[in-house]
């Protein structure tokens, strides 16, 4: 039986590729800027059993692992294409895109811990809505004592000590296998506009698919998704960046050359996509050991926080509820952080 692979790219090795040197390595910027090291693109974005599921005999496994590459693979070549100054793409090239594309959006950290939070969450509001009365009923089919003071302890741990929920590989896989065909049809849907840099050069991340709100959404604080974002960008290369619009988004002037344009880059674009990729970016940042890309960027702290509530729940706890977690010093602004 072959060995298991446990080290996972979270980012393609062929991707990474387009961004390093002829030594095939990288210069690996840490988040929030204060570290940056070179290193090989077969270390870059690796994660150790990150993608390995238990299967149905119960074992580990990495099945996972070598069913990406059935993506992977002809994106590759996808990405050779754009390299060599093809464009646009012939259709099974741009599937390949769409779908490489569709991947990194559904299988980074940021969506399993997206999972995570949002059922943790859902958890507390459980707790929340049932209070203490729920509480005492659980303990009692439990067979637990139910006394006021047995009740009052393990309410208060509830809430300072909060069960966590952790989506883990399986849960994670299965999203995205039920995901990946809608998302990269919602891709190919898109217009194509390739950006084309003969001096400016692009760094990309361990998330290097950004989403691009329209700012009517980010006005009225509505949330932006695969579906709904005005653009979605990706630097491909160090030379190369593609934005894909909604069609009604689409600047006028490139709506009138056709469905997939491409158009040269100047500073100010190159700008725009090293901004887009230090927003998409959660811990690491990736660029050519030759270039500087990130370059009076601010660059912001690890981002580990997908999902934050921001209804008041406080007021949603029973008041007699509320007096006991009161007493025990746990008030509405410490509710309100482990929403956040």
């Amino acid at each position: 039986m072959p060995e298991q692979a446990r080290r996972h790219h979270v980012v393609s090795k062929f991707y990474l590729r387009y961004f390093a040197n002829d030594n095939e390595r990288v210069t690996t910027v840490m988040l929030p800027g204060e570290r940056a090291f070179p290193q090989g693109i077969g270390d870059a974005s690796v994660q150790i059993d990150y993608y390995t599921v238990i299967d149905q005999a119960g074992q580990q496994s990495d099945v996972v692992e070598q069913a990406l590459s059935l993506v992977e693979a002809p994106a590759a070549a996808a990405w050779r294409e754009v390299a060599a100054g093809v464009w646009p793409l012939s259709d099974e090239h741009r599937q390949s895109m769409a779908a490489w594309v569709a991947l990194q959006l559904l299988r980074g950290s940021s969506v399993r811990n997206r999972m995570s939070q949002v059922a943790s969450h859902a958890l507390l509001l459980e707790v929340i809505l049932g209070g203490r009365a729920r509480l005492r009923e659980v303990l009692s089919a439990a067979g637990e004592t139910v006394d006021d003071e047995t009740v009052n302890r393990e309410w208060i741990g509830l809430f300072t000590n909060p069960v966590r929920a952790e989506a883990g590989a399986n849960h994670h896989m299965q999203h995205l296998v039920n995901m990946l065909p809608r998302v990269t049809q919602s891709l190919l849907d898109r217009w194509w506009i390739l950006t084309v840099f003969k001096r400016k050069a692009l760094a990309t991340s361990d998330h290097p698919v950004h989403l691009v709100p329209y700012e009517e959404m980010m006005r009225t604080g509505r949330g932006t998704g695969i579906d709904n974002a005005m653009a979605i960008h990706v630097p491909l290369t160090r030379r190369h960046s593609l934005a894909m619009y909604q069609p009604s988004a689409v600047p006028r002037e490139l709506a009138a050359l056709g469905r997939d344009v491409q158009q040269s880059g100047v500073a100010a674009t190159a700008l725009y996509s090293n901004s887009c990729t230090v927003n998409s970016a959660r811990r690491f940042l990736f660029h050519h050991p030759d270039d500087a890309p990130l370059s009076g960027l601010n660059l912001s702290q690890p981002r580990e926080r997908e999902v934050m509530v921001h209804a008041q729940l406080w007021g949603w706890i029973a008041e007699d509820d509320r007096q006991v977690l009161l007493d025990a010093g746990f008030g509405p602004d410490d509710l309100a952080a482990l929403l956040e």
